[in-house]
């Protein structure tokens, strides 16, 4: 019986140690997220909740400047996607080498939102997005952009590009939020959502391919009505997801 005991014990730890090697792989498998925000107040906990509620991710947070400061030092390299959620103007030439230096190493990046009002000051910020929010007019093409926006409008959205995986198996729909009009996009970029609202650019979500990275923006985003939207849960998650699986130096 004390040997049959014995055995039961082996095999209990056994399995312990199978289950707990098993969790650790599991954890380190998880996508491992930067999210920065800064320079624009929204509701923390519904904007959370949309990274919460993704499997595959485990997230830190950090507010600018604070987080520039990480970007420019060897600690962002823990991370295999950033996502801004930020607007801020204050960058130091250290710190755009350093956004340089990691999107020309391949470091892929999601921008959400109002991301685009950021740096305006610096020219090489839109090549990087692939676009901008102008703060003030500004003259593309012979034509005077003066960039503006207006809250809690009903916008139709409609996927330009269904086979890609970032917007794979997302209806068209309809959304609560935040337009953008008058804003300069970059002619390369490629569209993954578009809309035919007057007051709105015309495109909501694309991707920008600069040095050896894939820049993603998603223009949705402004509140909770924006955050509970399932489908633009499902392209939060399907752009972490994809810009993870994007090779370095591609």
């Amino acid at each position: 019986m004390k040997k049959n005991a014995h055995y039961y014990k082996l095999y209990v730890c056994f399995f312990i140690f199978i289950g707990g090697v098993h969790f650790s792989f599991a954890q380190q498998q998880k996508i491992r997220v930067l999210i920065v925000s800064g320079g624009h107040g929204f509701k923390h906990e519904p904007f959370y909740d949309v990274f919460d509620s993704i499997p595959s991710i485990t997230y830190d947070t950090l507010v600018q400047p604070q987080a520039n400061m990480l970007i420019a030092s060897p600690e962002v390299n823990k991370y295999n996607v950033l996502v801004f959620y930020d607007l801020v103007d204050s960058i130091t030439p250290a710190q755009q080498e350093a956004y340089i230096r990691l999107l020309k190493k391949g470091t892929n990046m999601v921008f959400l939102h109002h991301s685009l009002v950021s740096y305006q000051n610096w020219p090489e910020f839109i090549k990087i997005l692939g676009g901008q929010y102008h703060t003030h007019p500004v003259v593309v093409h012979g034509d005077t952009l003066n960039a503006n926006y207006e809250h809690d409008v009903t916008i139709p959205v409609k996927v330009e590009n269904r086979k890609h995986p970032v917007t794979r198996g997302i209806p068209d729909f309809d959304i609560v939020d935040e337009v953008y009009g008058n804003v300069e996009i970059l002619p390369q970029v490629k569209p993954l959502l578009s809309t035919t609202h007057p007051k709105s650019m015309r495109y909501l979500a694309w991707i920008n391919h600069y040095g050896n990275s894939d820049v993603i923006y998603i223009q949705l985003g402004h509140g909770p009505s924006g955050y509970s939207n399932p489908n633009f849960r499902r392209l939060i998650q399907q752009a972490i997801e994809w810009s993870a699986k994007q090779p370095k130096n591609h």
